[in-house]
């Protein structure tokens, strides 16, 4: 698929950086019809399906919280975020950097070619508009993400699913999400539609720029029922909570109890955060009480994991390729042979209740059968 004479969308905080982006976007072919600052930029604008791919590079996120949150919750096109400081147009880093930012944009813009798979079945949700949620967390955060389409209702919580669950107490079930170019808006969709009380918590491990990483986070808490957490040093991830994993620093599950360490160390390999290692480390302790959801991504990081995870007895899941900004990483988890499930993020979001629902109803019939468990204890493993 061609790219060239594409429109795309530059919004940037600093006027060198418009200059030199729409340079490096003019030399691939494509067109660039709104350069602006994002105080500009109108919600008619962010709307236009006209528009192909938007290139966001903002010095000060925190300024700009309001037009980031338009951007996801409006735009119907990819986008691009978080590609650090953009060097001056003929300075010796450009081509450098306009190498990898070339193939972002190419790779944005033509997705990978999908493959058939068979559809499942999963009930409609209505379609209404989220309250607000006001994101307010410490947490470390980014966004490259792939836009929603219309806000979805939260699904509603099964009857079965009871308990004393408690947010924030150590969570029954924990599951990786990973995620690479176009990914944050599609993890934003799944988060947003997930409904309160649900006894599952996450470990998000995101491909991005770490000076992003504060914006990731208060667009991802804006809607959701989840907390968004630091993915932080000797913690256990929560009911509730959505832990990110740092983009500079190696982290290790305790095989014992779960407890996060958090090392003075670099990711190994070619990927910072590494999937592969985060699913890993989830699966030999969690075993099939974790599981994995790989959304949009460049790559093939996250396919080693998913045989890891898939040997401990977890669930591998991935979202449908052609809903995918870049689809390359999900279809290399589906090429192990070890995924078990594609959806939209909504479609996601509504298996993973209903298998939590599900095993939760076999613990209620273990329990009906004498056993010593109770359904009541905050910790208890389905």
């Amino acid at each position: 698929m061609t790219i060239e004479g594409r429109k795309v969308a530059i919004v940037s905080d600093q006027p060198l950086s418009k200059s030199t982006l729409s340079k490096a976007l003019n030399e691939l072919g494509l067109v660039v019809a709104l350069n602006t600052s994002p105080d500009r930029v109108t919600k008619e604008e962010i709307s236009d399906e006209n528009i192909s791919a938007w290139v966001i590079d903002l010095a000060d996120e925190d300024r700009w919280s309001d037009f980031l949150d338009d951007l996801l919750d409006l735009a119907t096109a990819p986008l691009l975020f978080g590609e650090g400081e953009v060097p001056a147009f003929n300075s010796d880093e450009f081509i450098r950097w306009q190498r990898r930012f070339n193939k972002k944009v190419t790779s944005l813009l033509s997705p990978s070619e999908t493959i058939s798979i068979p559809e499942i079945e999963i009930p409609e949700i209505p379609e209404i508009k989220l309250p607000n949620k006001n994101a307010a967390d410490d947490s470390e955060s980014m966004v490259s993400g792939m836009a929603p389409e219309k806000p979805r209702a939260r699904i509603s919580l099964p009857a079965n699913i009871t308990g004393n669950w408690q947010k924030g107490s150590p969570a029954p079930y924990v599951w990786v999400l990973g995620a690479s170019l176009g990914g944050p808006g599609a993890v934003k969709r799944f988060l947003d539609v997930l409904p309160e009380g649900l006894p599952v918590g996450f470990v998000y491990a995101q491909h991005i720029d770490n000076n992003f990483l504060p914006v990731l986070h208060q667009v991802l808490g804006r809607h959701s029922v989840f907390d968004m957490r630091q993915c932080g040093h000797k913690r256990k991830v929560g009911i509730g909570e959505v832990h990110i994993v740092p983009v500079n620093h190696q982290i290790q599950s305790s095989k014992s109890d779960g407890i996060i360490f958090v090392h003075n160390r670099p990711w190994q390999g070619l990927y910072s955060p590494n999937i592969s290692h985060v699913m890993r480390e989830f699966a030999s302790c969690y075993g099939p009480d974790t599981g994995a959801i790989i959304f949009s991504g460049m790559g093939d990081d996250a396919s080693d994991g998913a045989m890891a995870m898939s040997d401990a007895g977890a669930e591998v899941w991935v979202q449908r390729l052609n809903t995918c900004a870049s689809a390359s990483m999900p279809e290399a988890v589906i090429g192990t042979g070890r995924s078990s499930f594609q959806g939209t993020p909504e479609e996601l979001a509504e298996k993973l209740v209903q298998i939590i629902a599900s095993r939760h109803q076999d613990a209620l019939r273990i329990d009906e059968h004498g056993d010593d468990v109770s359904i009541d204890d905050p910790i208890y493993p389905f």
